[in-house]
């Protein structure tokens, strides 16, 4: 078929940004600055409706939105993540946010599965887990 003996190359997906959403776009911005560390990469609009922010290689979208997309007790109930955050040293960021008053919905924990991590709750109420996946 076609006449070419290699096989065919398929499609690598490179990066995954999740979307989150909020209410006041510069309490966004403060808090995961300030907070958790992220610097903006982009703003658009004026006043601004959409922002990427990032740290290291993680990037998250940002969408102003007006009126809330989220059942917040939902959410900590069925604690519905709004993202999952690979960390390299858990417990260094662990204290680094927590030397920053980080509001935590979940603590610095070791999961039955081995997965060690925990759960930071952003003033809209996303869940985001950082997590350090065991050795080996």
């Amino acid at each position: 078929m076609g006449g070419s003996d290699e096989p065919a190359r398929k499609a690598r997906l490179t990066a995954a940004y999740p979307q989150l959403f909020t209410g006041d776009m510069e309490r966004c911005a403060r808090f995961y600055g300030e907070q958790l560390g992220f610097g903006v990469r982009f703003l658009f609009g004026d006043p601004p409706v959409y922002a990427q922010m990032s740290r290291d290689a993680v990037r998250l979208n940002v969408r102003l939105v007006g009126a809330p997309v989220l059942d917040r007790e939902a959410a900590e109930r069925s604690e519905l993540l709004a993202a999952y955050l690979e960390v390299d040293d858990v417990e260094g960021l662990y204290r680094e946010y927590a030397g920053r008053d980080v509001d935590f919905h979940q603590r610095l924990v070791t999961k039955p599965w081995g997965i060690r991590g925990f759960v930071v709750r952003d003033p809209d109420g996303n869940l985001l887990n950082f997590s350090e996946a065991p050795d080996g």
